[in-house]
């Protein structure tokens, strides 16, 4: 009878707890004005698995790179810096065993937030 009653409490725990893939805010709204272009997207396998842990690069024309880790998903969202054009941002990705064969960019109609998926091959 006691794993009845811990089943039970499981399943409304399934039922009434939100849960988002990757962690990221189904909505973060627009934090663009003062950080620049925002780039968001997954670090992927050809095949289509997330690789969790690579490492985003964003290389603007002018400026610093930007470096960042996807979450454990293959999930990414970083800025950069104000003055930046989201066209003139070069993105790399890398891993440890992996190699990029190819970035795949779907800009908004804002052109603020750009939307950039990194496709990977295992070496």
């Amino acid at each position: 009878m006691n794993h009845v009653r811990t089943l039970a409490a499981l399943l409304a725990c399934l039922i009434a707890c939100p849960v988002w893939a990757g962690g990221v805010d189904e909505n973060p709204g627009d934090d663009t004005g003062k950080e620049g272009p925002a780039f968001f997207g997954f670090v992927r396998e050809e095949r289509g698995s997330n690789i969790g842990r690579a490492t985003v690069t964003l290389q603007p024309k002018s400026g610093s790179a930007v470096n960042v880790q996807a979450n454990i998903m293959g999930v990414y969202r970083t800025h950069v810096n104000p003055t930046a054009k989201a066209d003139d941002v070069t993105i790399t990705c890398s891993k440890a065993g992996y190699k990029q064969t190819r970035v795949v960019r779907r800009a908004s109609t804002s052109g603020r937030v750009v939307e950039t998926d990194c496709m990977m091959q295992k070496l």
